[in-house]
């Protein structure tokens, strides 16, 4: 049985368009629908229309209705709109979509998430997250680091610690059945030990790229939005290039790329790498 990953939001957790913004990019993006990047997440898909969702982006009620165009999705029976969502940190574009889950959206009942023990404390904690929980419209699994979750038989879901801003949680990145690594928030490459490790392993990996280079965020200060740069993703793995494919997400609204006839898209692609889309389909 075919399991497909979705790529349902390639930007970064404010989207493209950011709310508030001006820039070309934003401008552009609010008359052409082609030029949207939603918020951070994927869908795990498989032919009975089983699908797991990894991250609750604020932008989940066009996300699913994008899904609802899949004809495996569409015939779903279940009264949950998924069997499942995995977690990977409790900043805003990975987990706010969960709002969308209570009664007085959705009304999901028991809807497993998996999250680490600290964002499963973090939901319980806190309104409107802990009625979720005492409503049981979702039903909290902690699975911690370096577990394996399997949401259904012939998926199993990799969970590893990743290195970034932790205000309230700490952060997962994950790998699907050992074929797709998927790390769309991480602080740099050379703060995770293991970065060159899992990309060698994984014949199809999605990256962090929220910005590209230092002169797109002038008077900013890293340490409160640090990410690394494309440029410095280019040389972390550009010689890994060859034989996997190394796709990029997780895009910020300022982000050169997502014009994609920007010099800056041309010379991602120029070095042997990919720029995630929404809709984006990847078969394992």
């Amino acid at each position: 049985m075919a399991t497909r990953v979705i790529v349902l939001g390639s930007g970064q957790d404010g989207g493209l368009p950011q709310f508030g913004a001006r820039m070309a990019a934003d401008t552009a993006a609010r008359l052409d629908p082609l030029a949207v990047r939603l918020g951070p997440s994927l869908a795990v898909l498989d032919d009975t229309g089983r699908c797991l969702l990894i991250d609750a982006s604020p932008d989940i009620k066009e996300q699913e209705s994008r899904l609802l165009r899949l004809p495996a999705y569409a015939a779903r029976k279940a009264a949950n709109p998924f069997d499942g969502v995995i977690l990977t940190h409790a900043h805003m574009g990975h987990y706010v979509g969960l709002a969308h889950f209570g009664r007085e959206a959705a009304h999901t009942h028991q809807l497993p998430v998996w999250c680490t023990p600290d964002m499963a404390a973090f939901l319980r904690k806190h309104a409107p997250w802990e009625q979720l929980v005492a409503l049981k419209n979702i039903a909290l699994h902690p699975a911690a680091p370096d577990s394996v979750i399997e949401p259904w038989p012939g998926l199993k879901i990799r969970v590893f610690a990743v290195p970034h801003r932790g205000e309230y949680t700490d952060t997962l990145g994950l790998s699907i059945n050992e074929k797709l690594l998927y790390v769309p928030d991480i602080d740099g490459w050379q703060h995770w030990a293991h970065a060159r490790t899992e990309v060698a392993r994984h014949a199809l990996c999605l990256l962090d790229a929220t910005f590209f280079s230092p002169a797109e965020i002038p008077g900013r200060d890293l340490k409160e939005i640090s990410h690394p740069f494309i440029e410095d993703t280019l040389r972390a793995f550009g010689d890994m290039a060859k034989g996997r494919r190394l796709v990029l997400t997780h895009f910020n609204h300022s982000n050169p790329v997502c014009d994609p006839g920007s010099p800056q898209a041309r010379a991602v692609l120029g070095a042997g790498f990919e720029l995630a889309a929404e809709m984006q389909e990847f078969t394992l």
